[in-house]
């Protein structure tokens, strides 16, 4: 299908913002915004996958817009980052309608910590009936060490270099005998009341939010990604969050055994956005 890109620019709090609207000449009603992920980077995402997500998708009929929030890329204003952005989401799904107003449903996209953003705040937006969600960020010490110990520690007592190094001194137990003993002390799920959402940390958001948001999910894990193993043995071991996900109207996960964690090669980045498109295309009508 024959598409266009558009470059935008629109307000939010007084500041600039500049986004890409990809369009399709026969668009259909479902469109994705897409989230940059936080660090160095901008629209494009990294490697250009957000700039090659949308031509696809919209090569399918399929809206997509990418923008940079506050202090990333072309946009003014003061660097934020994924804990902060829901002006600007507020901002660019208002620049998305203003420019395709035949979509009337949006689905946010994101990795990493964009996945993070998603959750804590699309239960804001009414008009947000989806989530496609890459190996959401929950990075804590606890889980980092319960996933280090679990998935690479384990797995290097089965490697034959591990144990040369033993044998040759080279291997210094101390850290990781430190990071065991972290591990087997009692876990404790320790509850964060609060009146107020905002003083919540980014975990227990994303937790509410989801807790809130009752439209649909994709998850897409990394099976080479231990983010998307700190995500797992959170949900897993925390009852709070295991109620949570279960409050969207549906959860369709699948895990790319060979991908890391940002769909670094062709062939899990155009696995990553055949699912995507295969879902877009395929959730229940009724929500």
């Amino acid at each position: 299908m024959k598409t266009h890109e558009l470059p935008i620019t629109f307000k939010c709090q007084g500041d600039a913002l500049l986004g890409i609207i990809h369009l399709p000449d026969q668009p259909s009603h479902r469109g994705v915004l897409s989230i940059v992920a936080g660090g160095p980077q901008y629209r494009a995402g990294c490697g250009r996958q957000l700039v090659y997500l949308g031509r696809k998708l919209a090569a399918e009929g399929i809206p997509v817009m990418r923008f940079d929030y506050r202090g990333m890329g072309d946009s003014t204003g003061l660097f934020r980052g994924f804990n902060d952005i829901e002006d600007d989401l507020r901002a660019a799904l208002r620049a998305f309608r203003e420019h395709a107003p035949m979509v009337t449903e949006f689905v946010l996209w994101g990795g990493c910590d964009a996945a993070s953003a998603s959750m804590m705040n699309a239960w804001r937006f009414p008009e947000v009936k989806g989530l496609i969600l890459g190996n959401p960020w929950v990075h804590s010490e606890e889980t980092s060490d319960r996933v280090t110990v679990k998935h690479y520690y384990w797995q290097r007592l089965r490697e034959r270099s591990f144990w040369i190094k033993v044998l040759r001194f080279q291997f210094n137990p101390l850290p990781a005998l430190s990071m065991i003993g972290r591990v087997l002390r009692p876990h404790r799920s320790i509850a964060h009341p609060s009146n107020s959402f905002e003083s919540l940390s980014f975990q227990d958001k994303m937790r509410e939010g989801i807790q809130c948001f009752h439209g649909h999910i994709l998850l897409l894990m990394s099976g080479k990604s231990l983010v998307s193993k700190e995500f797992d043995e959170l949900v897993q071991t925390e009852p709070a969050w295991c109620n949570a996900m279960k409050s969207p109207a549906s959860v369709t996960r699948h895990d790319l055994p060979e991908a890391d964690q940002t769909f670094s090669t062709m062939e899990a980045r155009n696995k990553m956005i055949f699912l995507a498109e295969k879902w877009l295309k395929t959730w229940p009508e009724n929500h």
